[in-house]
């Protein structure tokens, strides 16, 4: 497993290599890890080898930072899964760094088996979400006539979306944009769009990341197969 970590504060890199280390000891890996850290997003896109399965970036850099660092990272380190750290979890925060496609935003106030459980989670193509962002649903509900109610979720999923509308959801809570969702499926971009919007109406919610915390909430994930 290679991992790889932007962020500007050195004492935390052996921290971080202690907690991917007992991750790749059970994911399958065989134990091993490759681990590198740098300190800002310069050095990362200047690494002559980008071949990482996950990119660990910190919030708060030193030079280009939050947003505008991450789409820079999805795009030079396009095979791996990048997950933001930040020492704030504010709901503006997270919701538009998962909406931008990141597989996870991870509080830095975690503790040891918190972080654990969340960088194994990521590194199974899933997206994590903070618990305190996932339960504030006055901030991404969209309340509406269609809604369909948490103890029908599943069944909604399993039987009233058509394959095709399940794997483009499956696919957007796991975070690709829609641009790779449509080059995996063959499908094109708008067609993508369309069975969101449809979802996403059906659920009463503005956008995947609003859907994530629907889905989740109701123990759901498996109805999308």
């Amino acid at each position: 497993m290679r991992v790889l970590l932007v962020d500007d504060h050195e004492l935390v890199w052996k921290g971080t290599q202690r907690l991917c280390e007992g991750v790749a000891r059970v994911s399958g890996s065989g134990g091993v890890l490759d681990f590198a850290a740098v300190r800002d997003l310069d050095s990362a896109l200047a690494l002559p080898d980008r071949a990482f399965d996950l990119v660990l970036l910190d919030y708060h850099l030193p030079g280009m930072s939050g947003l505008q660092a991450l789409r820079a990272v999805q795009a030079a380190f396009e095979g791996a899964v990048v997950c933001m750290l930040s020492a704030e979890c504010g709901s503006d925060s997270v919701r538009e760094v998962l909406e931008a496609g990141a597989a996870g935003f991870i509080p830095k106030s975690y503790g040891e088996a918190e972080m654990s459980a969340a960088l194994a989670l990521v590194l199974r193509h899933k997206t994590y979400v903070p618990a305190e962002f996932l339960f504030a649903e006055d901030v991404v509900r969209d309340r509406s006539a269609d809604e369909v109610r948490n103890e029908d979720l599943v069944l909604f999923l399993h039987n009233d979306l058509t394959p095709r509308q399940r794997q483009v959801l499956k696919l957007a809570l796991q975070g690709l944009p829609n641009k790779i969702i449509a080059r995996q499926l063959t499908i094109a971009e708008g067609t993508v769009k369309v069975h969101l919007s449809m979802v996403y109406r059906a659920l009463g919610v503005r956008n995947r990341v609003g859907a994530l915390c629907r889905v989740l909430q109701a123990d759901a994930v498996a109805a999308l197969g």
